[in-house]
């Protein structure tokens, strides 16, 4: 910091010089402590500036671009975006027709024929096949509860049985829950 501030005074003496200045006027020449908390006035000015930058990039990254509809659109067309979302806000709603439901406990012991890091994966796969062989539908969707269950202990040694809560719907979907866990 000193050297800086040596370099200012510099300057300015050289400054002064140049105008033909008289003596009175290099006295009213600040002090070093005056220009130390300049400097140090400058550096947190420069600091906020880049927090501000920063932030007004992040803002602009976690912003999700909106559509707007044309002000010329006529009144039909305005009310066409809002029926859409109704739909949408609809199928949620919707409950699925379960034709049959059933509870199951799957062994998964067949899953430590395989190399260690492949168990988990294979657990999975064995429960999807029993399903699809018990529930008599291809599409098996499996929740994440009984992921999560399965590879509690991690990939290298799954649960040995699960127990779950199977339900088809009328489109053939079978879905697979932790049993008590409704």
């Amino acid at each position: 910091m000193g050297e800086t501030f040596q370099k200012q005074v510099n300057v300015r003496e050289a400054d002064s010089k140049a105008k033909g200045n008289t003596k009175t006027e290099a006295a009213e020449m600040p002090t070093k402590a005056s220009v130390e908390k300049e400097l140090k006035v400058e550096a947190k000015a420069e600091e906020k500036t880049k927090v501000a930058e920063a932030l007004k990039k992040s803002e602009k990254a976690a912003e999700k671009p909106t559509i707007k509809p044309a002000t010329t659109a006529t009144p039909a067309a305005a009310k066409a975006p809002e029926a859409k979302k109704e739909e949408k806000e609809e199928k949620p709603a919707e409950k699925r027709e379960i034709v049959l439901e059933r509870v199951y406990t799957i062994p998964l012991e067949d899953a430590y024929a395989k190399p260690a890091k492949k168990r988990a994966a294979r657990a999975v796969k064995i429960l999807r096949q029993f399903l699809s062989r018990h529930m008599k539908s291809q599409n098996v969707k499996i929740s994440p509860e009984v992921n999560e269950f399965i590879e509690e202990r991690g990939a290298t040694s799954p649960a040995k049985k699960v127990r779950v809560n199977a339900s088809k719907d009328k489109a053939g979907m079978v879905l697979a829950k932790l049993a008590g866990m409704e």
